[in-house]
C-alpha cells in the first residue's frame, strides 16, 4: 500500500518526465477567473504566452511563483505571463497576498482550460505561440533563465 501511495504522489507531483512535443491547440483567447472573482479574457496573439499551472498547497509551486514574479520584468520583454491556480479562490488569494508582490498576473484555472491543455499535475509550464499552439511543455520547477 505504501508503494502505491508513493507512486501516486510521484505521478501527481512536479517530477514527471518532460515532453517537449509540439501540440496544436488553436486557442487565441484565454478566459479565466481573476483573483477578484471576475472572468477576464486574454488575447494570446500579441506575443508568445507563458502559462504556469500551479497550486498554493503544493511546495514546489510555492517556491516557483515568487521566483517567477522576481524575474517577470525580463520575461515580459518577450512573453505574456499568466499563472493559473488549481486552488480555490479564497486560498489562492490568501497565499498570493502573503507571498507575492502583486505584479504577476494570477487567475484560477477552469476545468475547460485544464482539459484543453491536458493538465494532469502542477506546476506545469506551457508556452503558446501567437497562433495558440503549444511550443513548449514541461512539468516541474522551471528556472526562469531557461526562457
Amino acid at each position: 500500500m505504501k508503494k502505491l501511495i508513493f507512486i501516486f504522489i510521484f505521478l501527481t507531483s512536479c517530477s514527471l518526465t518532460s515532453s517537449n512535443e509540439v501540440e496544436t491547440i488553436p486557442i487565441v483567447e484565454l478566459t479565466y477567473q481573476n483573483l477578484d472573482g471576475e472572468f477576464v479574457s486574454e488575447d494570446l496573439t500579441n506575443k508568445e504566452t507563458i502559462i504556469v499551472f500551479w497550486a498554493d498547497y503544493w511546495g514546489i509551486c510555492r517556491q516557483e511563483l515568487p521566483v517567477l514574479e522576481a524575474n517577470l520584468d525580463n520575461l515580459l520583454k518577450n512573453y505574456d505571463v499568466i499563472a493559473l491556480a488549481h486552488s480555490d479562490l479564497d486560498s489562492t488569494n490568501y497565499w498570493v497576498n502573503n507571498n507575492l508582490n502583486g505584479i504577476l498576473q494570477i487567475g484560477i484555472s477552469t476545468n475547460e482550460i485544464r482539459d484543453e491543455y491536458k493538465v494532469i499535475g502542477q506546476p506545469l509550464t506551457i508556452i503558446l505561440n501567437t497562433d495558440g499552439e503549444i511550443i513548449f511543455r514541461e512539468y516541474g520547477y522551471i528556472p526562469t533563465n531557461d526562457f
